[in-house]
């Protein structure tokens, strides 16, 4: 069989690729080394000009940790311990009467210190049919819809539907330049599959198969956010994501601190060494105050992907931190004490 031949006399160039939708190679460095200075929104969780899917039982105070961040993100302040960028919110609560949504937002300011509301926080307390109009009008970096189903629920119900809207979605999320996040509902209890227990060793999107609704939220968005009750033992909830190529975070134990009246205020990462496993806590032991990946891998005694875990959940517990490429420092206690 002849193998065939390209025409010599065709020469593709860039002129030629470009109106195709086609990326060369140089044209591929370029457009990643221009996004690569505003990645995230929040770091290592939410990338800008992503779509985020965050989904829980009902009444776990999912709509609170997801409320919190969005201010973090308005004010321009540390969400559970990651860095954010500060930019306008546009936050769509259309689950709560406006005076629950004043009084979960006073607490959530008073939680994180800020004398006043930031002026980027903007909501909207009813449901809009002309969510693009008002993206182009406010240009927000972020856009919270709590929840999917009061929103939109149709787009609950089948795939096609779905797949469709959220196409539509990413088109806006790229000509405006913001991030989506939906907060969305677990499917009632007889209605799936067995309950997962939200674990380290558990993958978020086997998770997510207990999520209401069509397979295209979890196929067709960049970050999945599993949020589950963590019965308080020892934490309040437990968050665990997975980004697109990415994959899982190590998984995050909450805890929900209260007010002097012992109400809900905010949420906080739990950290300490004594949420490691055995196993990792042990290996930490063993290492010097700054190690190398290489020393890590010994001290645990591990392949490659289970260390670079190890260290991803202690860098998420406040127990090391990473100063260069491949060299890492432990925190001492009182240090990641201070970063909570």
């Amino acid at each position: 069989m002849s193998t065939p031949q390209n025409n010599p006399t065709e020469e593709l160039t860039p002129q030629k690729l470009l109106p195709l939708g086609v990326l060369w190679p140089a044209e591929v460095d370029r457009i990643c080394a221009e996004e690569t200075e505003t990645q995230f929104l929040i770091e290592g969780l939410l990338p800008a000009k992503s779509i985020a899917i965050a989904a829980g039982d009902s009444t776990i105070g999912k709509s609170p940790l997801i409320c919190q961040l969005a201010l973090c993100v308005a004010a321009g302040v540390p969400f559970l311990g990651m860095q954010t960028q500060r930019g306008r919110v546009l936050y769509l609560d259309l689950e709560n009467s406006l005076q629950d949504c004043k009084a979960l937002r006073d607490a959530l300011l008073q939680f994180l210190g800020l004398s006043e509301t930031p002026e980027e926080f903007l909501l909207v307390p009813e449901p809009r049919q002309d969510l693009e109009n008002l993206i182009a009008e406010v240009r927000p970096r972020l856009v919270v819809i709590d929840s999917l189903r009061a929103f939109r629920p149709d787009v609950t119900e089948k795939n096609a539907i779905a797949g469709q809207w959220l196409k539509e979605i990413r088109r806006m999320a790229r000509k405006y330049g913001c991030a989506f996040i939906f907060i969305h509902h677990l499917r009632k209890p007889g209605e799936g599959l067995p309950g997962h227990n939200l674990a380290e060793e558990c993958r978020v999107v086997n998770w997510m198969l207990e999520m209401e609704g069509p397979r295209a939220f979890v196929n067709q968005t960049d970050v999945r956010i599993a949020i589950a009750d963590g019965n308080s033992d020892p934490a309040a909830l437990k968050v665990k994501w997975s980004r697109r190529v990415h994959g899982d975070s190590p998984l995050l134990l909450v805890e929900r601190v209260c007010d002097r009246e012992g109400e809900p205020a905010g949420y906080r990462q739990m950290t300490g060494v004594l949420l490691l496993s055995p196993e990792r806590r042990a290996a930490l032991e063993r290492l010097p105050p700054e190690f190398s990946f290489k020393d890590a891998k010994a001290a645990l005694a591990r392949s490659d992907d289970p260390t670079n875990k190890f260290l991803a959940e202690c860098r998420q517990l406040g127990l090391v931190k990473k100063v260069a490429k491949g060299v890492y420092r432990r925190v001492s206690p009182d240090a990641a004490s201070e970063q909570r």
